[in-house]
C-alpha cells in the first residue's frame, strides 16, 4: 500500500468517485467517451461533477499487492481490480472540486482475458470503462507511480522524466534498445530502456508481469512501462531503478577475477534473487553476467526478464532459449527443463567471477561449438585459479550450477551450502583432494548441436539489449556469452 507520510504532512487520501456507488461490495465501473480528449482522465473530468464528491462521504481505496481495493472500516479490503497488470492509467488536475489541489486518476483494466491486446496499444476505441479515483495529500506522480510498479500502462513518459544532466545521458546501447539515465519528477535518477522497434506484445506482458510480482531484494526495481506511437509504430519504454555499479561482466573484466571472500556475498545475493524468482514459480532463463546489475555496495540485482516465464506455461517451457555459454545442457538437448536451468547459469557466473573466463565458450565465438561444449559439460577445476581455492568452493561450483540437472541443487539448497554460509574448509586445496577431482564426465548421449539459421516466426529475437553499465568489449578480451534468444 501507499507509504505513510511524515508526521508533519497530512496522509495521502484516495477515494472512488461517487459515480461508482456507495456499497463497497457492489461498486460498478463507469464508462466515458474519450473521443477528442488526450486521456481518459481528462474525458471523465470534463463531464463529471466534483463539487459534492468529498472524501468524507466516499469510499476510500488503495493498492494492495497488485490489486486495487476499496477500504471499508467494517470489513477487510475488497478487491475492485484483482490484477492491475496492463491496466491503462492517466491523470489530470480537477477543477471545481472540493479541494483546490485534487487530482483525478483513471484506471482502465484491459478486456477480460485479453491482456495487453485488450488495451489501446492495439488501437483506440471511442469509449472506455474504468475506475476513477480522487487523490489528495500527495503529488499525483506518487500515486500513479505506485500503480506503475504494479504493471500499469502509461503514456506520459516525456512529462514524467527528463534527462538527468546536459549532454549524452545514454548509458547503454544495442540493436534493440537504448538505456538512458533520466530524472523523475520526485528528483531521483532512474534507468529508462527505450526500445527501438515494436516487439512481441506477449513477451513484454510476461516480462512486466514477472517484474511487478517479484518486487523485492536482489531483483532490479521496476518503475513502470510506457508506450507511444511514433512513425506509425508502437514503441515501449521500461523504467527501472538505476544501478550505478554497472553490470557484473564490466566489473570482472575491468577489475579482474575475484577472491573467494569477495565472490561469496555476490553469489549469495544472486542465489537469494533466484530463490525469490523460483518461489513464485517463475524461471528467468537468461542468467548471465550482463544481467546481474550492481547497486551501491556491490549488491547484485537480477535484471532483464525478457525470457522469464511461469514454470506452468507449457508452451514457453518447451522453448530452447537463453544465452550460449550460460544456457543449461538440457536446454541445448531439447529435453524438458525446470528452474534448475537458472542455477546452471549462476554456476557459470560464479566460474567467471573467480577466473575471468567462462568454462564452455568457443575461442572463435561459435555459438554452436559453445553449446556442444556445454552439452559435454567437461569442467576442469584442478588448474589455476581453482587449484588454490577451497574444496568447498569447488563443490559449490559443481553442485550449484555446472553439472547435470539430476544432481544440480536448487537455489534454496545452495544457500545452505557450507561455502555460502562461510564454514571453514579444513581440507583446503590439498593434493589428495586435487587427485580425486577429475574432469567431470560428459552427459550421455552427446549429440551434435547444429546452429539454427534464425528464430521461428513469432519468437523473440536474439537479445543484445544493453545493460546499464554501457559496457563496450575491450580489445583482446573474449566475449563471455553469445546472446541468443532461440538456442540452436
Amino acid at each position: 500500500m501507499f507509504p505513510s507520510s511524515s508526521s508533519s504532512s497530512p496522509s495521502p487520501i484516495f477515494w472512488f468517485h461517487s459515480c461508482h456507488g456507495q456499497d463497497a461490495r457492489a461498486l460498478k465501473p463507469a464508462t466515458v467517451n474519450r473521443a477528442g480528449f488526450a486521456s481518459v482522465a481528462e474525458a471523465f473530468a470534463a463531464v463529471m461533477d466534483f463539487s459534492e464528491n468529498g472524501e468524507e462521504t466516499s469510499l476510500r481505496c488503495n493498492v494492495d499487492g497488485l490489486s486495487l481495493v476499496v477500504e471499508d472500516s467494517s470489513q477487510e479490503p475488497v478487491p475492485v481490480v484483482e490484477s492491475l497488470l496492463m491496466s491503462e492509467v492517466s491523470w489530470c488536475p480537477v477543477k471545481g472540486g472540493t479541494h483546490a489541489d485534487m487530482t483525478l486518476v483513471a484506471v482502465v483494466p484491459p478486456a477480460p482475458g485479453s491482456g495487453i491486446r485488450g488495451t489501446s496499444v492495439t488501437g483506440l476505441t471511442s469509449s472506455a470503462e474504468g475506475w476513477f479515483i480522487c487523490v489528495l495529500g500527495c503529488t499525483p506522480h506518487s500515486f500513479v507511480d505506485m500503480l506503475s510498479a504494479c504493471g500499469c500502462l502509461r503514456t506520459d513518459l516525456d512529462a514524467s522524466f527528463t534527462m538527468s544532466h546536459d549532454g549524452d545521458c545514454a548509458i547503454g546501447e544495442g540493436a534493440y534498445a537504448t538505456v538512458y539515465q533520466m530524472r523523475a519528477a520526485a528528483g531521483h535518477d532512474v534507468a529508462v530502456k527505450q526500445m527501438h522497434h515494436t516487439t512481441d506484445l506477449e513477451s513484454i506482458e510476461r516480462e512486466v508481469a514477472a517484474l511487478a510480482e517479484l518486487r523485492g531484494d536482489h531483483i532490479i526495481g521496476f518503475r513502470g512501462i510506457f508506450w507511444k506511437v511514433e512513425t506509425e509504430q508502437v514503441r515501449f519504454s521500461s523504467v527501472f531503478d538505476l544501478a550505478l555499479g554497472g553490470d557484473l561482466l564490466y566489473k570482472v573484466l575491468h577489475l579482474g577475477g575475484m577472491t573467494e571472500a569477495s565472490a561469496r556475498p555476490l553469489f549469495k545475493g544472486i542465489l537469494r534473487g533466484l530463490k525469490r524468482i523460483h518461489d513464485h514459480n517463475i524461471v528467468h532463463r537468461d542468467v548471465k553476467t550482463e544481467n546481474i546489475l550492481l547497486q551501491s555496495g556491490d549488491v547484485p540485482m537480477l535484471a532483464d526478464f525478457g525470457l522469464a516465464c511461469r514454470i506452468t506455461d507449457e508452451q514457453q517451457m518447451s522453448r530452447r532459449c537463453g544465452s550460449a555459454g550460460f544456457v543449461a545442457p538440457e536446454v541445448c538437448l531439447g529435453t524438458p527443463y525446470d528452474c534448475k536451468v537458472d542455477n546452471f547459469g549462476a554456476g557459470v557466473v560464479l566460474y567467471f567471477m573467480l577466473s575471468r573466463e567462462t568454462p564452455f565458450s568457443s575461442p572463435d565465438r561459435d555459438s554452436a561449438a559453445t553449446m556442444r561444449k556445454t552439452v559435454k559439460c567437461s569442467l576442469h577445476l584442478q588448474r589455476p585459479p581453482f587449484d588454490s581455492m577451497t574444496s568447498r568452493l569447488r563443490v559449490m561450483a559443481i553442485q550449484a550450477g555446472i553439472r547435470g540437472a539430476c544432481v544440480r541443487t536448487k537455489a534454496a539448497a545452495a544457500l545452505e551450502h557450507s561455502w555460502i554460509v562461510g564454514k571453514s574448509d579444513k581440507t583446503g586445496s590439498s593434493s589428495s583432494s586435487k587427485k580425486k577431482e577429475k574432469v567431470l564426465e560428459p552427459l550421455s548421449p552427446v549429440p551434435v548441436v547444429e546452429e539454427r539459421s534464425g528464430a521461428d516466426p513469432g519468437q523473440t529475437q536474439p537479445d543484445d539489449t544493453p545493460t546499464q553499465g554501457g559496457y563496450s568489449q575491450p580489445a583482446g578480451v573474449q566475449q563471455s556469452s553469445l546472446p541468443m534468444a532461440e538456442c540452436v
